[in-house]
């Protein structure tokens, strides 16, 4: 334990009208740093066992399994007032998203940041606060129990620790961004951070993401994506990971038989006789919906992997992108995502258009790599 960790000023608060003060007060401040803890091993949506916020003095570990009006936390995190800072905070959106039905506007992740202050890419907390303040910070509780009552005095200091030094190392994460002109860069990443959550959120956006989807038929196509979004109601009307009620390679396997009686059902893979006995015939109704329809209202084919020839030129846009990161002395996995890279590759390789609604090719990014890469690779 460090001597800063002796002074801690932790404050538990478990009653409505506490935390309505609190957010009165952090109203009005510029910043605050925000943490959440939860379980997630049996359920659907993340238990929210506590959520933890602070100025840089006061660490406040706002009790979730006592307080049942969350209007004022609400308005907080939407108050364009005040920036909600995080650190790898994909699940907290997860959290806040589930429990108040927002997501934190204006946030900013210091995770995000440090890809671009000093070039390291996933940097951990316990690595961010060491770059910063020079402190160890202990994570001995990182797999606690969240929703036991009481939580231990470990697990509060562990709790605390994880905001109020967050709020310091803030505004000088802040400082080094603003002296290589990068601090909007983060905000935009920030902002397709939140993009890329909604996306993931949504089964009608990302049914196609099924490995291997690309080697079934139309109508194969069409059965995955109506039983990935049936999954994904299901398992959230009993709030259950979505691979308790099928997983991905079943829903594959499924739509490759395409069953039109139980008996084929059988024969898919990593289908156990329970799931059978519960879904098979919704399975059947599906298929049956599909078998309905003409094979022009079938589901287009998804794109082929890239063929081996175009190794080659991935490599040499991944070195370019490389080179061009080094300049700016920011991690190249934040200049381009292998995600991002993949449509560009598809695109000077064999003129695949570019979805540009992703704002992670736009922004900054768009001047400062995409349309560089494609002026410098395209075919002559």
């Amino acid at each position: 334990m460090n001597d800063q960790d002796d002074a801690l000023n932790i404050i538990w608060v478990a009653d409505n009208a506490a935390l309505a003060s609190w957010c009165d007060y952090w109203a009005e401040l510029p910043v605050i740093a925000v943490d959440t803890e939860f379980i997630r091993r049996t359920t659907y949506f993340p238990i929210t066992g506590l959520i933890q916020i602070s100025e840089g003095e006061k660490a406040v570990l706002i009790d979730p399994l006592s307080i049942d009006e969350w209007g004022p936390l609400r308005d907080l995190m939407v108050n364009p007032g005040v920036m909600k800072v995080f650190h790898a905070c994909s699940e907290d959106l997860d959290v806040f998203d589930r429990l108040l039905g927002v997501l934190p506007a204006p946030f900013y992740d210091t995770q995000i940041g440090e890809a671009y202050a000093s070039a390291q890419w996933s940097l951990s907390y316990v690595k961010l606060i060491h770059e910063y303040l020079q402190i160890e910070v202990a994570k001995d509780e990182t797999r606690s129990d969240w929703v036991q009552r009481p939580l231990t005095d470990a697990q509060k200091r562990y709790a605390a620790l994880d905001v109020v030094y967050l709020a310091q190392v803030y505004p000088m994460q802040i400082a080094r961004l603003e002296a290589k002109n990068m601090l909007g860069w983060v905000m935009e990443d920030c902002e397709s951070l939140k993009w890329q959550y909604q996306m993931n959120s949504d089964p009608e956006q990302n049914w196609d993401g099924v490995k291997t989807a690309w080697r079934l038929t139309p109508a194969g196509l069409t059965l995955l994506r109506l039983l990935f979004i049936w999954r994904d109601e299901q398992a959230r009307k009993e709030d259950v990971p979505k691979g308790q009620i099928l997983k991905d390679r079943t829903l594959w396997s499924l739509s490759k038989i395409l069953p039109t009686h139980h008996k084929a059902i059988s024969e898919a893979e990593e289908l156990t006789g329970r799931q059978h006995r519960l879904y098979g015939d919704v399975i059947l109704q599906n298929v049956a919906l599909v078998n309905e329809l003409s094979p022009d209202e079938y589901q287009l084919p998804l794109e082929i992997p890239l063929p081996s020839q175009a190794g080659d030129l991935t490599k040499s846009i991944k070195a370019f992108v490389r080179e061009q990161a080094e300049a700016l002395n920011i991690a190249p996995e934040a200049m381009m995502k292998r995600k991002l890279l993949e449509p560009l590759v598809r695109y000077l390789f064999d003129g695949t258009e570019v979805d540009w609604t992703n704002p992670a090719l736009n922004g900054w990014r768009r001047d400062v790599i995409v349309n560089p890469v494609l002026e410098k690779f395209k075919k002559s």
